[in-house]
């Protein structure tokens, strides 16, 4: 790894980049960090698909159809069908994960079952941010700081973390949290980068 060379009061940073088959490593300074991460190295490669994930509200489903499930912390609730398979499909085996019910908690399912929390939760079990990426974790560490420059506006330069994981997320593939409602829906479709338009992904390991 390349160190950041300090030469009396100027202080020089060095560009590496390093070919292994199509990866590249750069500063992170080279990505608009003014932090300590400066001094650090970023792995940066093409081909990611790009997705983006929400939290969906009860409140914004209008289906008659109402389906009972039994929650692990507290029994069994009639939610609307088409909220339980926006947040997770039993058929399909996918989902968004989490969603608000009309009571004001959330419902999440994981390891097989249906559960209840104050907020929609990570892998980590810590709340959903909105800088929060799922990441294959066989190729981006946890907590590791992620930036996809090619992103629309503000996206293209944010920090996420790499604090969650999907069960459709494998590989160069990166799914953005994107927020709670059908807001954050439009904006899950519009930071949506797949097949033909696939993007640069840089990331650091966390210390």
């Amino acid at each position: 790894m390349k160190k950041i060379i300090v030469a009396g009061c100027l202080i020089f940073v060095s560009l590496v980049m390093v070919y292994s088959g199509e990866r590249k490593t750069y500063s992170f300074n080279d990505f608009g960090q003014n932090n300590s991460a400066q001094t650090k190295n970023a792995d940066c490669s093409d081909g990611w698909r790009i997705t983006g994930y929400f939290t969906p509200l009860e409140s914004d489903y209008n289906s008659p159809e109402r389906h009972e499930i039994e929650i692990a912390e507290g029994g069994k609730f009639t939610f609307n069908e088409e909220f339980l398979k926006v947040v997770f499909d039993e058929n399909e085996g996918f989902g968004e994960g989490w969603g608000k019910t009309r009571f004001g908690w959330y419902l999440g399912n994981y390891n097989g079952r249906w559960h209840k929390a104050d907020a929609p939760l990570d892998a980590n079990n810590s709340p959903l941010e909105t800088n929060s990426v799922a990441v294959d974790n066989q190729v981006i560490p946890t907590d590791s700081i992620v930036k996809i420059p090619g992103l629309p506006d503000d996206y293209g330069t944010k920090k996420f973390i790499a604090n969650d994981v999907g069960v459709t997320v494998h590989g160069k593939h990166i799914d953005v949290y994107t927020g709670e409602g059908k807001d954050a829906e439009q904006e899950m479709y519009r930071i949506t980068f797949e097949d033909d338009d696939l993007q640069k992904v840089c990331f650091q390991k966390s210390e």
